[in-house]
């Protein structure tokens, strides 16, 4: 209990209740605008203000500080100011015997309707871990972790002592692994004060992460070793002790662990929550759980207006005299554009290291000529299949020599892997182009201009990229797993309503073919806008024959494709529908939590 802070009143005058969901507590390690290193910071900030301004809940984002709180540019932008009159004090028990003191405060701002506060360290050995700018890094990110913990325990007693409890949390969302200990800790301090408050707990990306009951105990996070009523199908079940759950049941993981103390579990899919994360947490999580997506509000028209504002008026002036079409923007992107990344870009650390000590991007040379595109955004690992895409490229060229690849990637800590996919890439220097780090006015300019979008993913929770790909009109070739089966539409089953086509993971055939299809349907749009035709385009073989047929029958099927790919994101992959969906998963949590009031 913080040292400074008023005393805190016995259970027995907080009458035991359940809370209406007005009032939403996210927790996160990061948010995008404040420190984000992936696809995370962007689901909790987009919910978050969706949340806020579209279903006027009152919405505040809790997370570690990364010192971002040190940015002017940031301080300003947030409002952020210091919470005077709170303090986070005491200490943990390490593994070794030792205590360790922390003395902990909070940032408070607000922006578009959603509260931020930052936790940040009042010592400087708090302040090392709190507010250490690498988001992502072994040690650092669990003593983040831990100390948000006990910083928002001291922050609710706090409240409670102040006589503020209706700022208590109505709902708590627990986002990923990293927020389980903080998420478990709120939620069993409220209930040990009479207040019932659902935990939903959204599964982003499975981790696997396994660590002993010490670090989620007492002794460091701060959660209790109390009896707790395992629920299944919302049936009382057992009790068990918080360590049995832990070690017994969980087997030491965070997200099993999460999932069995949570209201309610939520993944970013369908495909993704039935699949990989039940297949990973067990039947738990049956009952109580649900999907929900995530969204992209980039508004297309906005996006080229500026675009052209930045892009044209000044390098090619005669351009902005008549409409810019598609492939004016692509010839400039490819020939020009791209030259200038190394001047204003830098490289993201893929740990998140803050802008200021990111390194510089090398420059990169423009290509020759202009040539049909595809794009791929997203970091480099693995999991995301930048190494099919580059094995296909050969394929692909065979067919359509002069097809550009341009692939904007996160940089990787793992050197061998950022090696090999250079040697890869440096083998077609008139085809491809890898660029780590986002320009972000080239980075849109590149979305406007491109024909087909890669995603050649072997998992994916959902993919973002893929909605900000068909946002700005470009059909996806992606493979059939997770998120990416609920947002892309395989015109190969839909015909004309589809919105790119599905290939088998790790199916590099499959793949070069599909890329070839939309890049000659696309081509073949072109010709025809143009009122042109090329012999050697139209009379190419297409790889796949319900396409092939397709084609024959509609050449301006690349405008409907587009057209397809617009809509389906405006209608359905919008934050407001991300917002609904989260409403109502909240409204079944809350009726799950209320459950535990039941003798």
């Amino acid at each position: 209990m913080p040292a400074a802070n008023p005393k805190i009143p016995s259970k027995s005058s907080l009458r035991s209740s359940s809370r209406p969901v007005s009032t939403i507590w996210m927790f996160s390690h990061e948010c995008a605008g404040i420190a984000q290193a992936g696809g995370l910071g962007e689901a909790v900030a987009g919910l978050s203000k969706t949340l806020a301004l579209d279903s006027k809940l009152d919405v505040s984002v809790f997370l570690p500080s990364h010192g971002r709180h040190l940015d002017p540019g940031i301080r300003e932008a947030y409002g952020l100011q210091d919470l005077p009159t709170f303090i986070a004090q005491g200490y943990r028990r390490g593994s070794n015997g030792l205590w360790y003191n922390y003395l902990a405060g909070m940032e408070k701002g607000s922006r578009e309707g959603v509260n931020y506060f930052l936790a940040k360290g009042l010592d400087s050995a708090t302040g090392k871990w709190l507010d250490d700018p690498v988001i992502y890094d072994h040690e650092a990110t669990f003593e983040k972790m831990s100390l948000l913990a006990r910083t928002l325990e001291s922050y609710v007693e706090y409240l409670i002592a102040m006589g503020r409890e209706r700022e208590l949390p109505g709902l708590i969302h627990a986002h990923d692994w990293h927020m389980v200990p903080a998420g478990v800790l709120v939620k069993q301090r409220l209930r040990e004060r009479g207040v019932v408050v659902p935990l939903v707990f959204t599964v982003h990306l499975l981790s696997g992460v396994a660590l002993s009951w010490h670090y989620a105990s007492e002794d460091w996070c701060g959660i209790r070793d109390a009896p707790y009523s395992l629920r299944t199908n919302g049936k009382r079940g057992s009790t068990l002790r918080y360590s049995q759950i832990w070690r017994d049941l969980s087997r030491n993981s965070l997200e099993k662990f999460g999932c069995y103390i949570a209201d309610y579990v939520t993944s970013v899919s369908h495909a993704y929550l039935t699949n990989d994360v039940r297949n990973y947490v067990g039947d738990i999580i049956r009952g109580k759980s649900g999907h929900i997506y995530n969204g992209c509000d980039w508004n297309p028209a906005t996006i080229e207006s500026s675009i052209i504002s930045d892009e044209f008026e000044e390098t090619e002036p005669s351009l902005v005299d008549h409409p810019i079409k598609r492939w004016d923007l692509r010839e400039h992107l490819l020939t020009k554009a791209i030259s200038k990344i190394g001047e204003k870009s830098v490289a993201e650390d893929p740990s998140g290291h803050h802008e200021d000590s990111r390194r510089e991007v090398e420059p990169v040379e423009a290509f020759r000529s202009d040539g049909p595109l595809v794009l791929m955004t997203g970091r480099l690992s693995p999991q995301k299949g930048v190494d099919l895409l580059l094995d296909a490229v050969p394929i692909v060229r065979s067919v359509i020599s002069e097809t550009k690849f341009l692939l904007f990637l996160l940089p990787s800590n793992d050197s061998d892997l950022t090696k090999r996919t250079l040697e890869k890439a440096h083998k077609y220097p008139d085809n491809i182009r890898v660029i780590f780090g986002r320009n972000p006015s080239i980075y849109l300019l590149s979305h406007l201009s491109a024909d087909v979008y890669a995603m050649p993913s072997r998992s994916e929770p959902f993919g973002i990229s893929a909605l900000e790909a068909m946002v700005t009109g470009n059909p996806v070739v992606g493979t059939s797993v997770g998120g990416i089966t609920e947002t892309v539409v395989d015109i190969s089953t839909s015909g004309e309503s589809g919105t790119g086509i599905l290939v088998p993971p790790e199916n590099v055939a499959k793949l070069a073919d599909s890329l070839v299809s939309l890049l000659t349907i696309m081509q073949l749009d072109e010709l025809s806008q143009h009122g042109k035709e090329d012999r050697a385009v139209a009379s190419r073989k297409i790889p796949l024959p319900p396409i092939a047929k397709m084609i024959f029958e509609n050449r301006n099927l690349g405008s409907k494709l587009r057209e397809n790919c617009r809509d389906r994101v405006l209608k359905k992959f919008r934050w407001t529908n991300a917002g609904q969906m989260a409403i109502k998963r909240y409204s079944e949590a809350r009726l799950l939590a209320a459950k535990t009031l039941q003798k």
